[in-house]
């Protein structure tokens, strides 16, 4: 079973224009492959059905559905040690520093997926500088594109394999509370982050001005025009003391003064965070 020309070309567009995401030409069998499922849970056997009424610009369900089965949710706790350690011994402390008049820190997960990277920073935050920001207001956002991927996120319940994949037993002992289908995180971390659903190209949340945007793995599923007016946007958004940090595969693809940090309007060049 296979997507005719004309079929990949609107899903094409219609993912570029609703999510950002871009997709190459050769990536028609993954597409088919993703969304077989989707069609079956409706009752069509084939994708020819399901095209047909992605078609119907008032069926935003299936558009949002459709959109949520290509986006890859691929996360891990602590993914990359280095980039957290780079948060912990370089960025979060510079950032803690300049915050201490206002003792006030604002962070945001802008593709948080299933909720990992968003409660490893919040884990760090507890271990690495809980007597700092004692009294402090933690502001720490996580928001995703996909529902499901949210709900896992706030339900804060992973299996043996995912915590497996970054969290050390000290760890686990510390953050999680076994559950009789894997692992609970405990109740201090969850309540430290706020998930919300958000469309990176869309509407975003009302939001303060930002310390830290944690954006990894995310720009390089979009076209460089989509790539270019996110930065964009973000860097209205940062704090003039702020800092944006992004993977190793996006910073290669955008201009000189987006890569890696962004402090304010002015980029930090002397330390890489790319993983």
């Amino acid at each position: 079973m296979t997507l005719t020309a004309d079929q990949f070309e609107f899903l094409r567009h219609l993912l570029d224009q609703q999510i950002g995401m871009s997709l190459e030409a050769d990536q028609q069998l993954f597409v088919t492959h993703r969304l077989l499922p989707v069609a079956r849970r409706h009752g069509w056997n084939d994708l020819d059905s399901l095209l047909a009424q992605l078609r119907d610009p008032r069926d935003n369900r299936l558009v949002q559905e459709v959109s949520e089965a290509l986006v890859t949710h691929e996360t891990s706790f602590f993914r990359d040690a280095h980039y957290y350690d780079e948060l912990s011994d370089h960025v979060l402390p510079r950032l803690i520093a300049r915050r201490t008049p206002e003792r006030r820190l604002t962070i945001w997960c802008a593709a948080c997926s299933t909720g990992q990277e968003a409660y490893s920073v919040a884990m760090l935050l507890r271990e690495r500088f809980a007597e700092q920001l004692r009294g402090w207001n933690i502001e720490l956002l996580a928001t995703d594109l996909s529902s499901r991927a949210l709900e896992q996120a706030r339900a804060g319940q992973y299996s043996d394999v995912e915590v497996r994949r970054g969290i050390s037993d000290c760890r686990l002992t510390q953050h999680f509370h076994r559950e009789p289908n894997g692992w609970r995180i405990d109740d201090h971390v969850k309540q430290m982050v706020r998930f919300q659903q958000a469309n990176l190209i869309g509407g975003w949340p009302q939001l303060p001005l930002q310390d830290l945007v944690l954006l990894r793995n995310v720009l390089i599923y979009m076209s460089p025009s989509t790539r270019q007016s996110i930065i964009t946007r973000i860097q209205k958004l940062l704090h003039p003391e702020g800092c944006l940090m992004l993977g190793s595969t996006e910073t290669s693809n955008l201009p000189d003064r987006n890569k890696v940090c962004i402090q304010g309007n002015s980029p930090i060049s002397h330390r890489s965070t790319a993983h």
